[in-house]
């Protein structure tokens, strides 16, 4: 067996030994796979799921060993998370020049910083919040910021307030 099938086959392996629960993740509806999928270990690694899936694949060359760390850490970890999920569900915003945004939300507190924690924003795809959304970050992209990138808070607030689809497109270039 190559270097690359050894690889794929052990990274296919751990990931199917270890369940969405081990890794302290929420299950909701049915899953395919016994399993965590690609896209759950990518999450716990902190890479892109098609990051995940070419390190999967086999395709290893140019992968630091920081990235390689942290995918087997995910695979490994079980119930230590480097947070806990501290709570979601659906908020309501008022803007005074875009209006009325309704958003989900999911907060995930850090273990290894107490008393700091995510609190992560979407609009539902296609809807009229997203566009709105997209609408405040074509304004704040458009305002000029200081060369220590300092700014107005609302627009630091606005340019935070991406769909996840924008997020995903600007880390892929």
């Amino acid at each position: 067996m190559d270097d690359r099938s050894e690889a794929r086959e052990f990274l296919m392996s751990r990931r199917a030994k270890l369940g969405p629960e081990q890794a302290g993740l929420t299950v909701s509806g049915q899953r395919r796979v016994a399993g965590l999928r690609r896209g759950e270990v990518a999450a716990l690694a902190d890479v892109s799921p098609e990051y995940y899936a070419k390190i999967e694949r086999g395709h290893l060359a140019g992968v630091s060993d920081g990235v390689l760390d942290a995918v087997a850490r995910a695979l490994r970890r079980g119930r230590r998370r480097a947070g806990r999920r501290h709570g979601s569900g659906t908020k309501n915003f008022r803007h005074h020049e875009a209006g009325d945004l309704t958003l989900t939300y999911e907060g995930l507190e850090l273990a290894a910083e107490p008393g700091l924690s995510f609190l992560i924003y979407t609009a539902e795809p296609g809807s009229p919040s997203e566009e709105r959304l997209k609408l405040l970050a074509s304004w704040a992209a458009s305002i000029p910021r200081g060369e220590d990138g300092g700014g107005d808070r609302a627009v630091d607030e606005a340019v935070d307030m991406r769909t996840g689809k924008e997020r995903e497109k600007e880390s892929r270039t």
